[in-house]
């Protein structure tokens, strides 16, 4: 068995990257298409998601967790708001910044997005072995964490030129 040299290994990691794009950009679509007729945007399916995840959020600890700009986020929870799928509440750390929580109405709407999106994952799943899906899971995180200093937080302070 031959030994993968460091530039074989950065390549097929580049081979990797390559797929990522066209990836997102699929799978986007496909949850767009599957969100038809439930009122909620991209954007606000990954709110729900994130806040049924973490638990109440302010709109500037979303838009991080989020890798978003704060008035993007901030448009969202709106919205979901107006759909009574969030609620704000006080926010003991910040008087001015509240806290947006799911709703009964939020919870239960994106348990049924949720379910529905496993059941359509189940099958490609199916085609993949556990391993795999470990070992991609590894190499995505590794991804995310060594490009971290390329972080683009649109909130985050700039230095002085």
């Amino acid at each position: 068995m031959t030994e993968t040299t460091p530039d074989q290994a950065a390549a097929r990691l580049y081979d990797f990257i390559r797929l990522i794009r066209p990836a997102h950009r699929r799978l986007a679509r496909s949850v767009a298409a599957h969100l038809d007729g439930t009122g909620l945007s991209l954007g606000g399916r990954a709110v729900l998601e994130l806040l049924a995840e973490t638990g109440p959020l302010s709109v500037a600890g979303a838009a991080r967790l989020l890798f978003l700009a704060r008035q993007q986020v901030q448009l969202v929870m709106d919205s979901l708001e107006q759909q009574g799928y969030v609620e704000k509440r006080p926010n003991p750390a910040h008087r001015r910044s509240p806290l947006f929580a799911l709703t009964d109405q939020g919870r239960r709407a994106f348990a049924e997005l949720h379910t529905r999106e496993l059941a359509r994952l189940a099958d490609i799943a199916d085609r993949l072995e556990g391993a795999d899906l470990s070992a991609a899971l590894r190499v995505m995180t590794a991804l995310v964490e060594g490009f971290g200093a390329y972080e683009d937080d649109p909130d985050a302070p700039r230095p002085l030129a």
